[in-house]
């Protein structure tokens, strides 16, 4: 299976496996934050450290083209590592992933007010998207969704396993991270609650906070939407392993009138 990313030195070439929803020829934002994530996930295996935050601002859309990664080691602590990674277009920064990592202690209090862990259904049994959705954009043709809870094409809260099939980087394996990562974009698509006929929407922003490391290639996402004022909105996410629970989602979102979009547009 064709990758996403082809290494071409020091950049990485986006393929046409690549491309989003808005355009078929520009960037999908869950490649984007794989892509940031892997310069994080090689600090975080060269220190022993445990990657506990990531946030990503996404800040222009960007072509099918070459880009490089830059990192930078913010906060070099005994306990706790910040870094910065960003995604860079020629000399335009279209992206920005701010990293928190901390040190393992190795032993975890018990929590007296933990509630049982329901055991969602497997992706084998949940049920594929619909054909439409399943031409959303070139990427997510090489996402595998199982449906457990919800409807994609029905507004509302949603529940659904997702995994990248192609490789994010050629030659390259998909870790948990990066499958945790990538399914994480896709939060605000799973819990869309607004008719796509009359409004758009997006998420300049994403982050994700881990409370254990993810394992396994299938991430089951449980995302809601909540509408607030002047076209603000908040997405939040679960996200699950076969284990369990193992990461909380946060997204910005900011809803527009499709009429309006279309005439700053023109």
């Amino acid at each position: 299976m064709s990758a996403i990313f082809r290494p071409e030195g020091q950049q990485f070439r986006a393929t046409e496996h690549a491309g989003g929803p808005w355009s078929p020829d520009m960037l999908q934002g869950s490649a984007t934050t794989a892509l940031m994530t892997r310069e994080v996930e090689h600090l975080a295996t060269k220190s022993g450290f445990a990657v506990r935050r990531l946030t990503f601002d996404l800040w222009r859309p960007a072509g099918l083209r070459a880009f490089r990664t830059v990192a930078e080691l913010l906060r070099d602590g005994r306990k706790a590592k910040t870094m910065q990674v960003r995604l860079m277009d020629g000399e335009a920064e279209i992206g920005r992933c701010t990293a928190l990592l901390t040190a393992s202690s190795g032993e975890s209090p018990a929590d007296p007010f933990a509630r049982p862990m329901v055991v969602d259904k497997a992706p084998e049994a949940g049920s594929p998207p619909p054909a439409f959705a399943q031409k959303w954009s070139r990427y997510f043709q090489n996402v595998s969704v199982r449906l457990i809870e919800g409807a994609l094409e029905k507004p509302g809260p949603a529940a659904a396993w997702m995994r990248l099939d192609a490789p994010l980087v050629e030659g390259e394996p998909n870790t948990p991270l990066l499958q945790a990562v990538q399914a994480a974009d896709f939060a605000s698509g799973v819990a869309q609650i607004v008719d796509m006929r009359d409004w758009t929407f997006i998420n300049p922003e994403i982050s994700l906070y881990f409370f254990r490391p993810p394992e396994g290639e299938w991430i089951l996402i449980r995302a809601a939407t909540r509408v607030g004022a002047n076209g603000a909105g908040l997405t939040t996410a679960t996200l699950s392993d076969l284990k369990g629970p193992f990461a909380e989602v946060m997204q910005a979102m900011s809803f527009e009138r499709r009429e309006a979009a279309q005439a700053q547009a023109s």
